[in-house]
């Protein structure tokens, strides 16, 4: 009888813990019913939920891997992150501060000699940490890339870069922000240039690593690429970004499941080495009516419940995704999507539920 009621008591627990980490019971009903309905309305063809607070790790699954596969993926699938990546960047960036190897204030030009005639003459106003912010006054891309908008660095060189750097001119440092996928760009050439190092294997070895993202990659392996969720759009699938040399602004691909050791390292849920550079991501670098930003991360205040959000979105031709925390309440959020607008909001409302989830009723196309 013991063994009977011993077996059953494992058999409930098993099955309530799984319950916890991949059903729906515990996610709002309004998150639930949206995210399903947006993939019905054939904004998304599949979406990944993951949810990491004091209680531990849970994610939600929805729709399909590709057209012709209708697998469910979940929190091992492999997404593009796209502009998500450049928390990374600044990750990075901090890392290398708390190292005594670069800081977040050093003129643009100190690593850059191409930057000393953007004005005419060496600008110190202008930092690197004006490059991931977005306040350096920069176009969204350098003027010299391709028209194909998201392979537009594919064939991008340090030649043309430093092309368009020779006939880039500002007349001063500028006030407010413009969001710029250039500044990410200069940002990595920075980086390599002073470290002697790829962006690419400074990020694997300083953070990925670090934080045990074993599944998180620039180039994802052959042995892992049935795990990669095919891009969606407008009722089409879309060909895998190329971003070229430039991964710096938005050429990771991740799963859920890292994504959210990547989130648990930002509130204390996941103690890593890389704590002070973390810390020094969050503190706020610029305010002005309507963009609160830290380093690598926008802020989002609401003045109903009073809590402020860390986060950052991004989107590929195919693909969008949102990441993001609230370090009050101890709880993150990551959102993997193929397929296109009306997201955020889903973080967001997990996030503080003051925050309104969006009624979407008309189709994508």
């Amino acid at each position: 009888m013991r063994i009977t009621q011993f077996i059953l008591a494992a058999t409930v627990s098993i099955f309530l813990a799984s319950n916890l980490a991949y059903g729906k019971q515990d996610l709002p009903e309004n998150v639930r019913i949206q995210t399903q309905k947006r993939i019905d309305l054939g904004y998304h063809l599949s979406t990944v939920i993951g949810v990491i607070d004091k209680n531990g790790t849970r994610f939600y699954n929805f729709g399909q891997m590709s057209l012709s596969d209708k697998t469910v993926p979940d929190e091992n699938s492999i997404f593009e992150i796209a502009s998500v990546t450049k928390t990374f960047t600044a990750t990075l960036l901090a890392d290398l501060e708390a190292k005594g190897k670069m800081s977040i204030h050093d003129a643009i030009a100190d690593h850059i000699p191409q930057f000393e005639n953007v004005f005419g003459a060496p600008e110190p106003q202008i930092k690197l940490l004006d490059l991931i912010n977005h306040t350096a006054g920069l176009p969204r891309n350098p003027t010299n890339t391709d028209n194909e908008d998201n392979n537009r660095y594919a064939n991008y060189s340090v030649g043309n870069l430093n092309d368009f750097l020779s006939t880039l001119s500002l007349k001063a440092k500028p006030t407010g922000r413009m969001y710029t996928n250039t500044g990410a760009v200069i940002l990595e050439h920075a980086i390599e240039t002073t470290i002697k190092d790829s962006y690419e294997n400074l990020i694997e070895k300083r953070v990925l690593n670090t934080l045990s993202m074993d599944d998180s990659h620039f180039i994802v392996p052959g042995e892992k690429r049935n795990r990669l969720v095919t891009g969606y759009r407008l009722g089409k699938e879309t060909r895998e970004v190329n971003v070229g040399q430039w991964n710096a602004m938005g050429g990771l691909k991740s799963t859920a499941k890292d994504m959210l050791s990547f989130i648990g390292a930002q509130i204390d849920l996941n103690p890593s080495p890389l704590n002070d550079a973390i810390q020094l991501t969050h503190k706020e670098q610029y305010r002005d009516d309507k963009d609160i930003e830290a380093l690598g991360w926008h802020i989002k205040a609401n003045k109903v419940s009073g809590k402020s959000i860390h986060y950052h979105n991004g989107g590929t031709d195919g693909f969008v995704s949102f990441a993001g925390f609230n370090l009050e309440d101890q709880i993150g959020v990551v959102i993997l999507i193929n397929g296109t607008r009306w997201w955020s909001d889903l973080g967001f409302h997990l996030l503080d539920p003051t925050n309104a989830v969006r009624n979407i009723e008309e189709k994508a196309y």
